[in-house]
């Protein structure tokens, strides 16, 4: 008697065969598990011999990213010689950005150390007599001018009880001038380094593309593009609104009479890349200024860069890095503090372009979300 019901067939998976005909045995989870920690073991030693330069490779890159777009410009009317155009475009670096920014830091660096030695020695610690004009001030002139000329007098013994606070004053520029001497070094060699990374951009681009494709799939295409947006963006911003505010106040000191305006807008060009900002330099000139007798230039001075400061480095600056990502101003605002806090100058380019991404895959992630509605 045959039944109705067939016999219920399982599949086999083929072993894999040899070349000679013979069955070839599957890897097993011992020797995937070994063949993954052996991976693993190589790309930490990697890491391990690149870990020292890893900051000045992340420099050339920041570089490399900004200058692409400048590289590919004189590459084509060049006839497409990559190596050529690699070399004009690290020349005219050097003389726009590095030169400069040597100069500043050679002229920063005495000043620190007179500052650091002053804080060191507290016999020296004197406060110049005020001067004459103070008493003309309106309603407060002779307070002031009272004040001060008693404070002078004992400004060493009053000092004194803060001796432990001011050293660590002291420590703390005399650190922070050798951090930007290691930053300048390590900007010098990622400067040179950055020169073969556009020369062979090309097939760097598509090698990055091809990795970031096959770990990310499609999506991660638009990721390396809003990362290059960001790194260009910030530094438009950064290098840009510092020339204009360096260039801007060297004008400012020049019409007040401060000599050596020149110096000072160079000085005042490394301190707004450095995000610490033109104060101390405008803020130093109007009390220079005010303390020779210059009242009326002292003012302006200080009008001028409390002006060129809000206007350029509160609003243009995140105009021109907005423009260029469609970040939210917040997102980027965070971005820059924080990295700068968290790992020093490096941080402003890193902080907002690790940040960007996060942002991209948080709404790439919500618009893929069932129903296909965008975030706000």
């Amino acid at each position: 008697m045959q039944s109705g019901c067939r016999p219920v067939r399982f599949p086999v998976e083929a072993a894999p065969v040899s070349e000679g005909g013979r069955a070839k045995p599957g890897r097993g989870f011992f020797e995937l598990a070994f063949a993954l920690a052996l991976v693993a073991s190589l790309v930490a030693l990697a890491m391990t011999v690149v870990a020292p330069f890893a900051l000045i490779l992340l420099w050339a890159l920041f570089i490399a990213t900004t200058l692409w777009p400048l590289h590919r410009w004189l590459a084509a009317r060049m006839g497409g010689r990559e190596k050529l155009a690699a070399a004009a475009t690290v020349l005219l670096l050097v003389v726009v950005l590095i030169i400069p920014v040597t100069l500043g830091v050679v002229a920063v660096l005495p000043s620190v150390r007179a500052a650091a030695k002053l804080l060191g020695d507290p016999s020296a610690w004197r406060l110049p007599p005020p001067p004459d004009w103070i008493r003309d001030l309106p309603v407060a002139g002779d307070p002031v001018h009272g004040a001060w000329a008693a404070l002078a007098e004992d400004a060493g013994d009053a000092l004194q009880v803060y001796r432990p606070e001011v050293e660590k004053v002291g420590s703390w520029l005399v650190g922070h001038a050798l951090g930007l001497g290691l930053t300048l070094v390590q900007l010098l060699a990622a400067v040179v380094i950055s020169w073969p990374m556009l020369a062979g951009g090309g097939d760097g681009v598509r090698l990055v593309r091809r990795f970031a494709a096959r770990v990310g799939g499609e999506d991660a295409a638009g990721l390396l593009d809003q990362a290059a947006r960001t790194i260009r963006s910030v530094s438009v911003g950064v290098v840009g609104t510092a020339f204009a505010l360096a260039a801007l106040q060297t004008v400012g000191l020049a019409a007040a009479g401060v000599p050596h305006a020149r110096l000072l807008g160079v000085v005042g060009f490394v301190l707004a890349m450095a995000q610490v900002g033109t104060s101390l330099v405008w803020v130093g000139a109007a009390v220079w200024l005010g303390y020779g007798g210059h009242t009326t230039a002292a003012v302006l001075t200080a009008a001028w860069g409390l002006l060129i400061n809000n206007a350029i480095d509160g609003v243009v600056k995140a105009i021109l890095i907005r423009r260029g990502t469609g970040l939210p101003l917040t997102v980027i605002f965070l971005g820059v503090v924080g990295g700068l806090l968290t790992w020093g100058f490096v941080g402003v380019f890193l902080g907002p372009t690790l940040l960007g991404l996060v942002w991209t895959l948080l709404r790439t992630w919500l618009a893929s979300a069932p129903g296909g509605a965008s975030p706000p």
